[in-house]
């Protein structure tokens, strides 16, 4: 097993960052890394470990994995000063971390000579990944896992900002649920949420018809602003991406209606310049095996794709542009 090495750097406000830099064997290095970065609140192991996963797969095919803490988390230095989950959620939205992935690539640059590198990450680490390629052509790909659109509306606000997609699918469970004797005594007993009950019950399914750009931004919308014109930059820089979300987790439903349905120029480029999977059965952190392992085949199809250099279906990615 790679465990990697320990590596500490400094972010652009002098706060010390620590993490751990897995390194491929000796005479495969690609000259590519892969920055896994931090998740939402969660430090440079990921849910159930999973970045260890991660890193302990990709390296054999030659790629550097950095894994670090961002300031004010796990073991890095400086504070959070936000006091609800959802506010520090939506700064991490907001670009939050961007300072400290660019700092990660200079200090990579520096002591390891690499200068390419694959933004990628879970939830949060997914978005600061994207913001950042916006900012830093360093970053010449995105493997985006389970990449967020929306802002965070707090746990109280959950049933408000409901997808179409995922009051169908929650319709169609309620419905089942009828013939279940627990599933009544639960409604019977106050246990089921009510709103979201009949607004599932009351949904349509979504138009098929896009939504025009110049109509992209309904009021009161909870969609991340910064989003589409960090996804418009990457594409248009052509600079590939993957998505992989899981298929119980409403983010893959965002991510159609708040982006796709939305900008059908930028949605008419996926299959080409970027790509998306879901993972059956799949929750937001991949808890079980099975998923993990879909995960892990669905990175590594699409890396080898862009970079193994044996492979006879390789396509040389875009050159890096400088940063």
């Amino acid at each position: 097993m790679n465990t990697g090495r320990y590596i500490e750097f400094t972010n652009r406000d002098e706060n010390i960052l620590r993490g751990i830099l897995h390194e491929p064997p000796a005479g495969k290095a690609v000259g590519v890394c892969i920055l896994l970065l931090s998740p939402g609140i969660k430090g440079r192991v990921g849910p159930h470990r999973l970045y260890l996963k991660i890193a302990e797969r990709l390296t054999p095919l030659g790629f550097h994995v950095l894994r670090f803490d961002f300031h004010g988390l796990g073991d890095s230095g400086g504070e959070v000063a936000e006091v609800a989950l959802a506010d520090m959620y939506n700064t991490v939205q907001g670009g939050r971390y961007i300072g400290d992935t660019v700092s990660a690539m200079d200090w990579m640059a520096k002591e390891a000579g690499i200068r390419r590198f694959v933004g990628s990450g879970l939830c949060g680490g997914s978005i600061s990944a994207l913001l950042t390629a916006a900012e830093d052509s360093r970053i010449e790909c995105l493997l985006g896992i389970g990449i967020p659109t929306a802002l965070d509306g707090g746990p109280e606000n959950w049933g408000r900002s409901l997808t179409t997609g995922q009051l169908q699918e929650l319709r169609g469970g309620y419905l089942r649920k009828l013939m279940a004797p627990r599933s009544w005594m639960r409604l019977l007993t106050g246990r089921t949420n009510y709103s979201v009950l009949w607004r599932s019950l009351r949904s349509k399914p979504a138009a098929p018809a896009a939504v025009t750009p110049a109509s992209a931004s309904p009021p009161n919308d909870n969609a991340n602003p910064r989003f589409a014109p960090a996804f418009r930059r990457v594409l248009e820089s052509k600079r590939p991406m993957l998505l992989i979300f899981s298929a119980n987790d409403r983010l893959h439903h965002e991510f159609e209606e708040k982006l796709e349905r939305r900008h059908p120029d930028l949605a008419s480029q996926r299959g080409h310049l970027y790509e998306t999977a879901v993972i059956p059965q799949a929750n937001h952190v991949l808890a079980d095996r099975s998923s993990v392992a879909q995960l892990l085949d669905h990175a590594e199809r699409w890396l080898i794709r862009l970079y193994h250099p044996r492979s006879p279906r390789v396509e040389a990615p875009c050159a890096p542009q400088g940063g």
